[in-house]
């Protein structure tokens, strides 16, 4: 699928928007940005763990059911090496990514973030409520994982942190899958309240974030309600129509 950039002039994107959703491919509209342009990466890339629809039976009942974890054809074999190389560019000296992965993927990002910036540490997603585990055979998957990297070690003055509470500074964020009114067709949507939470602790006001993965918009709309500039890039034109419809209710309620 090719760009579609003509609506958005480029400068603006980073120095006059507020939050603003791109509809193309990530890795193109990311050249076309000024270096040193955002202070975070926060974003969701595809995980690669797709498969198609698998038989599982219940053992109990003996019935048999069709469980698919196809996300999508954007979420088989994708290379992130590009975008991460991209995004290191487009961070300030002590800009910071956020990365969510999935289990299988924490070796190449540990090594990639170390290579190329001063990886810091694992954050926890923890859903208070999971999905079942449908075969029976194994834990219900409960977490998801983010990895936490500066592109320089920064000193304690340099440090873009905002450290609050003793108490609410531990790596794990617990949060329900997000549903009822928040929840949209997009599969792995993030909960609000979670992103929400890592910008207060990773970013400040006025800053500017990145999310090259946009999906339903949920980092634009947790951006708006606290007073940070944002860009999100997402590819597919349904979701980002979802998420330009909710930047539109967040900014009436």
């Amino acid at each position: 699928m090719k760009d579609d950039l003509s609506d958005t002039p480029r400068e603006s994107a980073v120095r006059k928007t507020t939050q603003e959703v791109i509809c193309g491919d990530c890795l193109e509209y990311m050249k076309t940005l000024p270096d040193k342009s955002f202070d975070l990466v926060l974003t969701d890339p595809p995980y690669n763990i797709s498969q198609k629809n698998k038989i599982y039976r219940d053992y109990r009942s003996g019935k048999r059911a069709d469980i698919s974890f196809d996300y999508g054809e954007w979420d088989y074999g994708f290379d992130i090496l590009p975008v991460l190389e991209e995004s290191k560019r487009l961070l300030k000296q002590y800009g910071q990514w956020i990365i969510f992965c999935a289990e299988q993927q924490i070796g190449m990002y540990r090594k990639w973030l170390g290579d190329n910036g001063h990886f810091k540490q694992i954050l926890i997603w923890e859903k208070t409520n999971p999905l079942p585990q449908f075969r029976k055979c194994g834990y219900r998957q409960a977490t998801e994982i983010m990895m936490w990297a500066y592109k320089e070690k920064p000193t304690k003055k340099e440090q873009h942190f905002n450290f609050l509470l003793q108490e609410e500074m531990k790596n794990i964020y617990r949060f329900p899958i997000c549903g009822g009114n928040e929840r949209t067709e997009h599969p792995t949507q993030k909960p609000k309240k979670l992103i929400e939470e890592l910008l207060k602790r990773h970013s400040f006001e006025n800053d500017t974030i990145l999310d090259p993965f946009l999906g339903s918009g949920t980092t634009l709309v947790a951006a708006k309600q606290l007073n940070r500039n944002a860009v999100g890039i997402e590819i597919s034109p349904e979701y980002c129509e979802i998420a330009r419809q909710r930047l539109q209710q967040s900014t009436l309620l």
